[in-house]
């Protein structure tokens, strides 16, 4: 089977992938074709990690569409290696200014700084969060599982996997949180949310999504207490 040959999956996956996951699991390969972001050695690597070891879950949607930019961790940028870098993704720095705001105890929606305000303090180093080559493996490392609920779509074309993958990812979000329940679980936009439905226990933390904020947004990202309240089990600066 193509997308578990090129990993080592976990033995704490190993009740998960009962004949009727393996049987969808072909199908889904058959389905999916050959041209896939990201490459299909990274679309399930996190099946290498022990669920005992998750912390947290931050729950994306679906891979970036451009070819290189997805790694097959949610809202990772591939190729990214500097914060003073130009990057497109939204997402990604709305994230670092909920954290700026969080690692500053910034209470006023208003005084949160803009991304393109953050960037030379990081710069100048006094704002120590690790580049972003290196802080999402960090992140990994310290029990943190980026889960697309999409693993998979035709390069250039959001969306394109998200009904092939829907069954599969609904059934392995609800085995992950009946394996461990103490998860914490960052549920970003309706979609997160809608499929955090299936966690059987743990701690949601829901907001809108990180792309698009807004003050007048009771759920508004930014608005989140989800790093402010996971500090104490995760270093989300990077260690």
């Amino acid at each position: 089977m193509k997308l578990l040959d090129s990993i080592k999956v976990h033995e704490s996956y190993n009740d998960f992938f009962s004949y009727e996951i393996l049987s969808e699991l072909e199908i889904i390969e058959s389905e999916i074709g050959d041209d896939l972001n990201p490459n299909i050695d990274l679309a399930l690597r996190f099946l290498e990690k022990d669920i005992a070891d998750i912390k947290v879950v931050i729950l994306g949607q679906d891979p970036y569409p451009q070819k290189g930019v997805a790694t097959g961790r949610a809202f990772e940028v591939g190729g990214l290696n500097k914060w003073t870098d130009k990057f497109r993704q939204v997402s990604l720095k709305n994230i670092v200014r909920l954290l700026y705001k969080n690692y500053n105890d910034i209470e006023n929606y208003e005084d949160i700084k803009k991304f393109s305000e953050i960037k030379p303090v990081i710069e100048n180093s006094k704002f120590k969060i690790l580049p972003p080559n290196e802080l999402f493996e960090n992140w990994e490392n310290q029990g943190v599982l980026l889960l697309n609920a999409t693993f998979t779509l035709l390069p250039g074309k959001s969306n394109s996997h998200e009904k092939i993958w829907a069954n599969f990812s609904d059934e392995l979000i609800k085995y992950i949180s009946q394996e461990n329940n103490n998860i914490s679980w960052f549920l970003w936009g309706n979609f997160s949310i809608k499929k955090g439905r299936n966690i059987v226990e743990g701690m949601k933390y829901e907001s809108n999504h990180p792309m698009m904020c807004s003050a007048k947004k009771d759920k508004d990202f930014l608005k989140s207490n989800c790093f402010k309240n996971t500090m104490d089990i995760i270093n989300w600066l990077g260690k």
